[in-house]
């Protein structure tokens, strides 16, 4: 029996550690504490999910930035 695996696996299973590194950092729940009370007296419709949201945007971009550019 051979197995297929999708030519997107890698990107897929790395993104899913990436995010997984993310939700379970220190500074990213603190992060996104401070952004869902922020966002509960701006009156946000559903304030938890925007505050994980950008918390969760704001550290991938920055660990985007961290890795070396690529030149072609």
């Amino acid at each position: 029996m051979s197995y297929y695996i999708d030519e997107d696996h890698s990107f897929y299973r790395d993104l899913a550690e990436k995010i997984t590194n993310i939700v379970h950092n220190k500074e990213f729940n603190s992060l996104q504490s401070e952004l869902e009370i922020l966002y509960l007296k701006l009156g946000f419709e559903k304030p938890k999910k925007h505050a994980f949201q950008d918390a969760l945007y704001s550290f991938l971009v920055q660990e985007e930035r961290l890795l070396p550019v690529k030149a072609y």
